[in-house]
């Protein structure tokens, strides 16, 4: 495992506010693309019963979102967009991690591809109304976290990052969360930030540093065997390049 990684406040990166934003486009134009792929058999599957999916866009697709944001930010991003699937709620986790930049020229490998902003795109949902739910912790180095084995955990050598001790629950926490559902015990501790409570003509722009979830958005309280409530958007995340 390489240490020593910059942290972003070290680098100078410009990043636009994070938060809700109206869409200047119609978001189910991508529908009928997203429909035709949900069920490929390329599909990167995740979550406890593999009822969550993944599904890259067409080159079409990924390159007006590319133009798209960078122009509206003003900025100059490298992108990845999928479409998701998702018929059972994430768990905690964040999205801010690395990855050796191999694919420029040369042998030494002098660069990481830091993923620093994530966009969640709402197209469609048979739930009851979804929410993406953000907490009060920020990873400090790019270093993917997952709740996985009754613990938070570095996905790069699994070992733990403690964050339980009282076993105490914030109440806005638990609106979204409630007791009695499945991974209700994975926000022990932890402090409500914010909530994007899905809206279609709307995204949600966020911090891959910090740690978030979705709701418990199934009508029953524990996982199901069979997927029959779902929700999918777009999820899009950017990427800095970054000197060793």
């Amino acid at each position: 495992m390489k240490t020593g990684y910059k942290s972003i406040e070290e680098y100078d990166v410009d990043r636009p506010e994070f938060g809700t934003y109206n869409l200047d486009f119609d978001p189910h134009q991508f529908l009928s693309e997203a429909h035709t792929v949900y069920d490929s058999p390329t599909a990167k599957t995740s979550g406890r019963n593999n009822f969550n999916r993944f599904n890259n866009v067409s080159p079409d697709t990924k390159k007006w979102l590319h133009k798209h944001w960078n122009q509206r930010f003003g900025l100059d991003y490298d992108w990845n967009w999928e479409y998701f699937h998702s018929g059972e709620p994430a768990g905690l986790h964040t999205d801010y991690t690395s990855v050796p930049n191999s694919w420029r020229d040369g042998t030494e490998i002098t660069h990481d591809c830091y993923i620093v902003l994530g966009i969640i795109i709402p197209l469609e949902w048979t739930c009851k109304k979804p929410a993406t739910v953000n907490y009060n912790m920020l990873a400090t180095e790019p270093r993917k976290l997952m709740y996985r084995q009754g613990e938070m955990r570095y996905l790069d050598d699994n070992s733990i990052y403690s964050y339980r001790s009282d076993w105490e629950y914030d109440e806005q926490v638990l609106h979204y969360n409630p007791r009695g559902t499945e991974y209700f015990k994975e926000y022990a501790d932890l402090g409500f930030h914010s909530a994007y409570e899905w809206e279609l003509g709307s995204c949600i722009v966020f911090d891959t540093r910090r740690w978030h979830s979705s709701s418990w958005f199934l009508s029953d309280e524990r996982m199901p065997e069979v997927s029959t409530e779902y929700k999918r958007s777009i999820i899009g995340f950017a990427s800095i390049d970054v000197d060793r």
